[in-house]
């Protein structure tokens, strides 16, 4: 994710950015200073945002970032967005989407979501 996604992603979610405190955050995310977030590290630092309530709701949260708000994901954004082991095991895992605005192909990141936290029989 370019920069300038991620801190629109994050004022979206409610934090209120200066560039002091953007600085900050991407030094956590960015420690190399490529100028990109990584799924990965964007998933860290959630985590680390949110304490010990990692739940399916945030996992989705950043799924539907991914997938552009979308309410599935494709096979291309998945290998494009993570390293190459997590999108094969995503996709090898997720069901296909059945909802009506569905494209061919097109999978569901809830579904898949909520099974991995035990809130759905998938």
């Amino acid at each position: 994710m370019e920069t300038d996604d991620f801190r629109a992603c994050l004022i979206s979610m409610g934090y209120d950015l200066g560039e002091a405190e953007f600085a900050r955050i991407m030094s956590l995310v960015d420690p190399n200073g490529s100028g990109a977030v990584t799924f990965q590290s964007f998933v860290d630092f959630m985590t680390r945002e949110t304490g010990d309530t990692d739940t399916s709701e945030q996992v989705i949260a950043s799924f539907r970032i991914l997938a552009a708000d979308k309410p599935y994901i494709l096979v291309d954004e998945l290998r494009r967005e993570l390293p190459p082991d997590q999108a094969e095991y995503c996709i090898a895992r997720m069901p296909p989407y059945k909802g009506p605005d569905g494209v061919p192909g097109s999978l569901d990141y809830t579904a898949f979501s909520t099974a991995l936290y035990g809130e759905s029989d998938l």
